[in-house]
This record gives structure tokens, C-alpha cells and sequence, in this order.
């Protein structure tokens, strides 16, 4: 009876840990048409006026953070149209304050006082304008991302093409295309498992941040995205990856 008992416990062990159990976690695999990895966000950056290259401080393969200098245009002419409105600003609040008594006692005229302080409202505005054309030179970044390529260098006239090209590799996108006998089973906020081809990076978890709506007819397909963390930049995008369902406990 002992050597009996023995021989059930292990036979039941070795189902446990037969392919039964790969068999399933394999069900949960899914059959996908098309799955990539992308950024997040991609942008072409280009000079919002045209003018010639100063200065372009990066580089394809740098990393960026929003905000930072990507680069400038020569801006000699604009600099000297800001210092010249900020002293015709500055003449012109000199000129109200020095003439405050007078219209504290009313001796000015009502137009001669409107006059005064219109001159003063037009210069500080003049101020503001060359202060927006000479911003306008240098362009900052728009993203939190990385360099993916540089058209231009130093010395070139640039005009509406773009510059720089960026784009955003934390979080990434995946993009899944799949058979419609899964519309239905895929929902936004639901985790899946996302494994790169390649095969030094491990699966990880990806969010669905949109599910179409609609089924393709053509191919009976719809498409979904999630949002998948990346620090680091480990994880390259442009490469093709497999999904898997994860099992609730």
C-alpha cells in the first residue's frame, strides 16, 4: 500500500509539471497579424521663421528633455530692434513719470495727458513685439525624446522644412493588429504581456490605451495600442514583438 501511495503522488507530480501547463499558458498567447513597437510621440521640428542657421546644439542620438535649446538662427538685426524699443519704452516711462505732478494738479490737457500715455502703452507694446521675433529665433524642444535625425548644419538657410526630427522612446507604443474573433476579449485599461523579438529583453507589461471601434472589413481586423514604460531607452523602437493575455489569480 506505501509503495502504492508512492507511485500516485508521483504521477500526479509529473502531471503538474508536464507541457499541460505550457499547453495553457500557450491558449493565452495571441494570434496576432502585426505587432510593433513605436514611439510614443514622433515630431518634425522646423524654424517657425526663416533665416540662417546659427547654432544647432544637438546631434542625432542625444536625448532631449522638453524645453531644452535644440537650436538658433542668427539673429543680429533682432537683437538691436529689442534694444531699441526698450529705450523708446524706457524714454516714454520717463517721460509720464516726469509729468505724474502735472497730472496730479491737472494742469495737462486731457488730450495731452491721453497723448502721453498712449506713447507709453505703444512702446512697451513695440517691446513686446521685438522680444516675440527675436524668441522666435531659437527654438526649444517640444518633447522629452531623442534625436532621430539632423537635416541641417550651421550656415544653411532653413525656411518651413524641417530641421530635426525627435521622437519620444519612454513610454513606447505597441501596436497590435488582430483577427476579429478577439474583438470583444480586448479592452482599454486591460494588461497584456509584451515580448520583444529579440530575445536579451525580457516581457513586460503594456497597458491598452485604445481599442478601434470598428472591424475592417477588407481583412477582418481591428486595430489596438498600448502604452508600455521603457526607462532607459532599453527597449529600441521599430521592432516586432508577440502578445499574451495575462491570467487574473
Amino acid at each position: 500500500m506505501i509503495k502504492k501511495s508512492a507511485v500516485i503522488f508521483i504521477v500526479g507530480t509529473a502531471f503538474m509539471f508536464s507541457p499541460v501547463g505550457q499547453l495553457y499558458a500557450e491558449e493565452q498567447a495571441l494570434l496576432t497579424l502585426g505587432c510593433m513597437l513605436a514611439p510614443s510621440e514622433k515630431v518634425l521640428v522646423s524654424s517657425p521663421v526663416t533665416g540662417v542657421l546659427d547654432k544647432v546644439m544637438v546631434k542625432r542620438g542625444d536625448r532631449v528633455k522638453k524645453g531644452n535649446t535644440l537650436f538658433e538662427l542668427k539673429a543680429g538685426v533682432e537683437r538691436e530692434g529689442v534694444q531699441l524699443a526698450r529705450v523708446r519704452a524706457g524714454f516714454a516711462e520717463r517721460k509720464a513719470q516726469r509729468n505724474q505732478d502735472l497730472y496730479d494738479e491737472n494742469i495737462l490737457t486731457a488730450f495731452e495727458r491721453d497723448e502721453i500715455e498712449t506713447d507709453l502703452l505703444i512702446a512697451k507694446s513695440e517691446l513686446r513685439l521685438k522680444q516675440q521675433e527675436l524668441a522666435l529665433r531659437q527654438v526649444l524642444s517640444p518633447i522629452n525624446g531623442v534625436v532621430v535625425n539632423r537635416f541641417n548644419s550651421e550656415g544653411e538657410y532653413v525656411n518651413i522644412d524641417p530641421i530635426l526630427s525627435l521622437a519620444t522612446l519612454d513610454p513606447l507604443h505597441v501596436d497590435l493588429l488582430l483577427p476579429a474573433r478577439y474583438f470583444g476579449e480586448i479592452a482599454v485599461n486591460q494588461a497584456l504581456l509584451i515580448k520583444p523579438e529579440l530575445d536579451k529583453i525580457d516581457a513586460r507589461r503594456a497597458k491598452v490605451i485604445i481599442v478601434d471601434p470598428l472591424i475592417d472589413s477588407a481583412s477582418s481586423t481591428f486595430r489596438v495600442q498600448l502604452l508600455m514604460t521603457n526607462p532607459g531607452n532599453e527597449i529600441p523602437a521599430g521592432i516586432r514583438c508577440s502578445a499574451q493575455i495575462m491570467n487574473q489569480p
